[in-house]
């Protein structure tokens, strides 16, 4: 099962929301990604410093099958697929050519109409 897996039902979906979260070194993370039944994507990754300190990252996309694709305007890009129904793991490049591999979590019953409201308002 893929994002669209959840919306590609009978009825068509304008719009589907999730809440995926993970870790990158002593940094964690939540990405709150509005997925299109066209299988655009968008939305706002916050990253939460082992300082406390939290940088926010607008993001697009698409979901293209089990594949996804995802970057931020300043040039850092995620190329990943699903490894699990609510696993997806890839490899994010920052704009700097620095690689590492990144895994994320599907949270369930996400609340991710504020991510979405934010990004809508760019």
């Amino acid at each position: 099962m893929h994002f669209l897996a959840s919306i590609s039902g009978a009825s068509p979906v304008e719009e589907h929301r999730e809440l995926w979260t993970g870790s990158l070194y002593s940094s964690t993370y939540r990405a709150g990604i509005c997925i299109r039944s066209n299988g655009d994507m968008y939305g706002a990754l916050y990253l939460r410093q082992a300082s406390g300190a939290v940088d926010r990252y607008t993001i697009v996309g698409k979901v293209d099958g089990d594949r996804i694709t995802a970057s931020h305007h300043s040039g850092h890009t995620f190329i990943g697929s699903f490894t699990s129904e609510n696993t997806v793991r890839g490899e994010l490049t920052l704009k700097n050519g620095y690689k590492m591999d990144v895994q994320a979590s599907r949270s369930p019953d996400p609340e991710v109409d504020e991510f979405c409201r934010l990004v809508q308002q760019q």
